[in-house]
């Protein structure tokens, strides 16, 4: 019951519980490792340390009381900052020590030798004294891999109580590589996974100063990144772990023949072994104690030495590619009712396929989010799959495969913007097929005729023209500018404007605007959701009146795709398609852009989702326009593809 009350907690946590702990930088990413900065001054690294005491919270309500490396003047943090360097750096790390008795940092693995300045000489290294003493080490970064930093300093006490943390030295052909041109990976998705277990016993004996024998010792906590599950799969900074910065939850998409791996990196930093099994595909392991092995070999679990590192790369290859329509599982998927979800609670989404969800039984809450797949990441060591005993906890955390380019979202709505929906649904704009959405640009009439000299008119009805002066209409062969009335039946208008000629027009000439809009209005997006990416296809046509497209190549209508900026005026700042919430999208490609009766089809990436995500809500708007001269022809816009992606939390 604890466990599950926990994982409620975490998983609301997620989107109900804002903000971030202090402890990494602000635009640290939410999932994935995140590097300490430290100061960088030519070919020099600097990182200045603090020794210190404070407490982690375990998700079964205890607190443990830890030591720990954090950044000079920085928040606490458990486990110490992850030190990231280039090869060649020399690499300075400043020691302060505010614990009660010696303490220092030793730095496994290094091809030179570590230099010490400062503090006195202690059994292993140079230590800084208790109660504010420092030291300086400084070192040249040799062999790029993934390293431990620890304390040199009592070691079975020191380390048992916090003092470590992930040195990681990237090699000199560029971050996008583990060790060298053969290891490489995606840089986006780099996960460290750092291994540790607690004596509770031992830990509130250090903080009351009593008496402890560590031949006694019993861990009851097992963590990942010096959280134990279910909130290791917390983003990295939640503000629900203020002192425990680094999140565990492993994140990737399937990868394509084409595309490059995650990489994993694996440390122990326990006196224990480790029996760590990712379920849910093979890893491929490429290196051991920041050593590149001569050929990788591939894995379906390991068991971690104690003071070990291991790297490894992991792709996600679907290889069966179910489909409900094209490629369905060779079996029934289970009913709903025939399925147990434990404590009301689930991952499953409802339905097996990847990217899609189902019906779920009344009351059941479901942690997926788009048709997501969760595997998983554990000890084999089951005792150590706990927390103070009570399962399912400690050291596990979960590999979360999101579908295809990330969650997906069609438009829910789309409303004709000062234009007439021609034929189609918004239905068909949710994939990319033979169905589309096709507007006409709006039209009116006038009651009266028209004299060449006019330059005050009046139409039967202003209903979906701009509210906004500046626009252009056409009547017959004349284009009209509207300077004043608009979004009132009478304009003040300028005549033969954009190279046509001022002329009569007879009672019931048709009013025809110069362009297209339409909204579509998206739903359900969670708040908190990152790498929001717009997609639109379609084409313009060169008539208003056919069921089939007529080919439109010369003088292409330029069409701009925009979003709504919620900040800008709320819902009323994109009302109307002169709004001025609306936002064109950042190229590439660059807007506007030509589109003629060749369907075109784009992905524009939006840097931040917050401005642009309101209650759940996106609104994106196609808007295109057509000026011809000396004769204006009509045209319509045929929407076939209109869709969201986006990494939802």
């Amino acid at each position: 019951m604890r466990f599950a009350a926990a994982l409620l907690l975490a998983a609301a946590g997620c989107l109900l519980v804002p903000g971030r702990a202090g402890a990494i930088p602000a635009d640290a990413p939410p999932t994935g490792m995140v590097c300490s900065p430290g100061a960088v001054s030519g070919t020099t690294h600097t990182f200045d340390l603090v020794a210190q005491t404070g407490y982690i919270d375990t998700p079964d309500g205890n607190s443990v009381f830890m030591w720990s490396y954090a950044e000079a003047g920085g928040h606490f943090q458990s486990p110490g900052p992850v030190l990231c360097v280039t090869q060649g750096q020399t690499v300075v790390v400043n020691l302060t020590n505010n614990l009660a008795e010696p303490a220092s940092i030793v730095f496994p693995g290094q091809d030179a030798a570590v230099a010490a300045s400062g503090g006195s000489a202690g059994l292993l290294t140079t230590e800084a004294a208790a109660n504010g003493g420092t030291v300086s080490y400084s070192f040249v970064a040799g062999s790029p891999g993934t390293y431990l930093y620890e304390s040199g300093t009592d070691i079975a006490k020191q380390i048992e109580m916090g003092l470590y943390g992930a040195l990681i030295v990237r090699p000199a052909a560029g971050p996008g590589y583990a060790y060298g041109t053969s290891t490489a990976f995606d840089s986006s998705r780099e996960y460290l996974l750092l291994l540790s277990e607690i004596d509770s016993d031992l830990h509130h004996a250090v903080e009351t100063g009593a008496a402890y024998d560590v031949n006694a010792r019993r861990d009851r906590y097992f963590a990942v990144n010096g959280r134990e599950f279910p909130d290791t799969i917390q983003d990295n900074g939640s503000s629900l772990l203020p002192n425990q910065p680094y999140g565990a939850l492993v994140r990737i998409q399937p990868t394509t023949p084409t595309s490059a791996p995650a990489l994993i990196r694996m440390i122990n930093v326990g006196a224990l072994n480790h029996p760590f099994h990712p379920h849910g595909n093979h890893t491929t392991q490429i290196a051991q104690d920041g050593r590149l092995l001569p050929a990788a070999t591939e894995h379906f679990g390991e068991t971690i030495a104690s003071g070990q590192t291991l790297d490894f790369l992991l792709r996600w290859d679907d290889q069966d590619k179910w489909d409900a329509a094209t490629n369905p599982l060779p079996v029934p998927p289970p009913n709903y009712r025939d399925v147990f979800f434990k404590d009301s609670n689930t991952w499953y989404g409802g339905n097996p396929y990847l990217g899609s969800k189902g019906i779920l039984p009344s009351g059941v809450v479901s942690q997926n989010i788009c048709g997501e797949w969760y595997f998983p990441w554990h000890s084999h060591a089951l005792n150590e799959f706990t927390n103070y005993d009570q399962g399912f906890g400690g050291m596990a955390t979960l590999l979360r495969v999101d579908p295809p380019g990330g969650c997906f979202a069609a438009p829910a709505t789309a409303t004709p913007l000062g234009s007439v929906l021609k034929s189609g649904s918004v239905a068909g704009l949710a994939a990319d097929d033979t169905s589309y959405y096709a507007v006409n640009p709006r039209t009116t009439t006038r009651p009266t005729a028209t004299t060449a000299a006019q330059t005050s008119i009046t139409v039967a009805s202003a209903t979906g023209f701009p509210a906004t002066n500046g626009y252009y209409v056409r009547i017959d062969n004349e284009v009209l500018r509207v300077t004043a009335g608009a979004g009132t039946a009478t304009w003040t208008v300028q005549r033969g404007q954009l190279g046509t000629t001022a002329a009569t027009h007879a009672t019931g000439a048709v009013v025809t605007a110069l362009a297209t809009d339409f909204t579509a209005g998206f739903t359900g997006v969670p708040a908190g959701s990152q790498h929001l990416k717009v997609t639109y296809k379609g084409a313009n046509c060169a008539t208003t009146t056919a069921t089939t497209c007529t080919a439109l190549t010369a003088n292409l209508p330029q069409q701009t795709v925009k979003i709504c900026d919620w900040t800008v005026g709320g819902a009323a700042g994109c009302s109307t398609p002169t709004s001025p919430g609306w936002v064109t999208l950042p190229p590439p490609p660059a807007q506007p852009q030509g589109v003629g009766s060749t369907a075109v089809g784009a992905t524009w990436s939006l840097p931040t989702s917050a401005a642009y995500l309101n209650a759940g809500q996106v609104r994106v708007l196609v808007h295109t326009e057509r000026y011809t001269s000396p004769s204006p022809a009509a045209f319509s816009t045929w929407g076939n593809l209109l869709a969201l992606t986006y990494d939802a939390p």
